[in-house]
């Protein structure tokens, strides 16, 4: 499970290392202005990296478990458990994309907490 986890973690900061493209960055930002702009850049590639380190540690800790292994698991419920109530806050949910990335942050909630248990 922690390899899954991870595996999901990494991919998640691949995805968001496509925002660039997907989204026509910096072009699209630009209404927004040069400081909400450039704030926006670069809390998503400070992101990425989370999601990169984070995904490399659970990675890590499959192959070196010990005492506490359950903390860095929780911690990643926990992130995805906001990241998905953030989402019903704040996103539409009547469009496919919206509610097929609602159940992505949902299973991640889920597949970190039974890394954790297990």
């Amino acid at each position: 499970m922690l390899v899954a986890a991870g595996g999901l973690d990494l991919a998640f900061a691949l995805f968001h290392l496509a925002f660039w493209r997907l989204f026509d960055w910096p072009g699209r930002l630009a209404p927004a202005g040069r400081l909400n702009a450039a704030i926006t850049q670069t809390l998503n590639a400070m992101l990425a990296f989370v999601f990169c380190a984070y995904g490399a540690a659970l990675i890590w800790q499959s192959l070196n478990t010990g005492a506490g292994s359950w903390l860095l698991p929780l911690a990643g419920a926990l992130f995805w458990l906001l990241r998905l109530a953030l989402q019903f806050v704040w996103f539409d949910l009547r469009p496919f994309a919206s509610r097929a990335i609602t159940a992505i942050f949902a299973l991640a909630a889920v597949l970190h907490a039974v890394a954790a248990l297990g």
